[in-house]
């Protein structure tokens, strides 16, 4: 079928998509479904045998560009913090959420609140799939589902192709995700108007994910099948300090740990080329975000706590209730002091390199609100080149079609970035 409406499959050739699956909840005809490459990337794939080329897909999707109300709402303000009522560090204290939490289990907590008093119908969190695999979206609708729930997974989920069935659904509904999530349920709002005033908007700190290839490479270092696997955390601080190491538990019950400095080591080599090029880590459109507490003084490093940012009235209402029913311990602290924990100066830099790295590349520019580029802070050429090296070399290894050539380079990297050569140094090695 000749194309004739700009699409989806667009937004994939040129790597700005997100896997946020808002495209998806956008076709009628069914016609989109999703891969994920060798590499990992999740992406979408159109059957043109169905496609009516209505162009919707392409219309909702925030890898590309943002809403015209999306935009509106990013106007007079600094959209690497957005607004901010205000700023706690704290836990949950059911014991048996905050024992099994990732930080502080705030999360957890305030969607078995909403659950339990029939504030929302259903909740859409992110849990691992059967195959451990990889990640995958889902609604609950009892607070007896949520513990699977629970750490985070920092992989590709396409967790808005769930909107056509949450639709179906009476009542409100709380929605846990990452800021390319929270922007993609935005720009669907445009022709899902059922959307508006539906959802409790709970975002997640995210400065980028994980590829699908990641989850591979750490249980290949462990010599262990993602077969014989049913837990995995990417960070579990119950039995190693905080933040926690990389940990996994087979089928027949043993449990097996890869330190946090593969986490942190391998992040560069897995990263998906988009998030190099987001500018939102804070989740701004958010009504109520959560993270690590990082710069905050006095917390609690070795059990965890959460940051907890409130942004909106609902945030506030939602927070001061649990607190009123002593389901949470939070203490306010200095949002200052957040936002500079958070690194935003950092992150303003960084943005704004790999903005021009990949402008430089001849590649399509997001359409972000104007105010993204004003509060960037420009970077010199040799920031710039260093990102112009890092995009193409995520671009090559997404050209490897097999999965062992893909392992044995993340091994070298590894080696090489833990013998302290840079990761740029390193992949002038390996595509040369």
């Amino acid at each position: 079928m000749k194309k004739v409406s700009r699409d989806i499959t667009e937004v994939v050739d040129n790597y700005l998509c997100h896997s946020c699956g808002s495209c998806f909840s956008s076709c009628g005809h069914d016609c989109i479904s999703y891969e994920t490459t060798t590499m990992g990337y999740l992406f979408p794939k159109i059957d043109y045998n169905s496609c009516t080329n209505c162009g919707l897909c392409f219309d909702v999707c925030p890898g590309d560009h943002f809403s015209i109300k999306l935009k509106e709402k990013t106007k007079e303000i600094d959209p690497f913090i957005g607004n901010i009522k205000t700023t706690y560090v704290g836990y949950s204290n059911d014991k048996e959420i905050y024992n099994n939490s990732q930080s502080g289990g705030i999360t957890t907590e305030i969607l078995r609140y909403l659950l339990d008093n029939d504030i929302v119908s259903a909740a859409v969190v992110t849990v691992m799939n059967e195959e451990m695999s990889a990640s995958k979206a889902k609604i609950i609708t009892s607070s007896k589902e949520l513990k699977l729930s629970q750490k985070s997974k920092y992989l590709p989920t396409n967790l808005n192709s769930l909107v056509p069935e949450l639709l179906k659904i009476k009542g409100k509904i709380a929605v846990v995700g990452l800021s390319c999530h929270i922007q993609g349920l935005e720009n669907l709002k445009k022709i899902k108007r059922k959307l508006n005033d539906k959802l409790i908007k709970i975002g997640l700190i995210c400065e980028k994910i994980m590829l699908n290839s990641s989850l591979d490479y750490f249980t290949n270092e462990l010599s262990i099948k993602t077969q014989q696997i049913k837990e995995f955390s990417f960070k579990d601080p119950y039995y190693t300090k905080y933040p926690g190491d990389i940990s996994l538990v087979t089928k027949d019950n043993n449990r097996f740990f890869l330190d946090r400095k593969y986490r942190k080591n391998m992040k560069d080599f897995f990263t998906p080329i988009r998030c190099m090029l987001c500018f939102d880590k804070m989740n701004i459109y958010s009504d109520i975000v959560l993270g690590d507490p990082h710069g905050i003084d006095n917390i609690n490093d070795e059990s965890g706590e959460n940051l907890v940012l409130i942004r909106t009235e609902i945030g506030t209402k939602i927070i001061e209730e649990m607190m009123k029913l002593k389901l949470i311990t939070l203490r306010e602290v200095s949002t200052d002091d957040a936002i500079t924990g958070q690194g935003i100066e950092k992150k303003r830099k960084k943005f704004n390199s790999y903005i021009n790295a990949w402008k430089n590349l001849g590649k399509k520019i997001p359409d972000y609100p104007q105010s993204v580029f004003d509060f960037s802070i420009a970077t010199d050429e040799k920031d710039i080149k260093k990102s112009e090296m890092h995009i193409q070399s995520a671009i090559e290894l997404d050209k490897i079609q097999n999965k062992d050539e893909i392992l044995k380079k993340a091994r070298h990297y590894y080696e090489n970035k833990n013998g302290k050569k840079t990761f740029f140094r390193y992949f002038k090695k390996i595509f040369r």
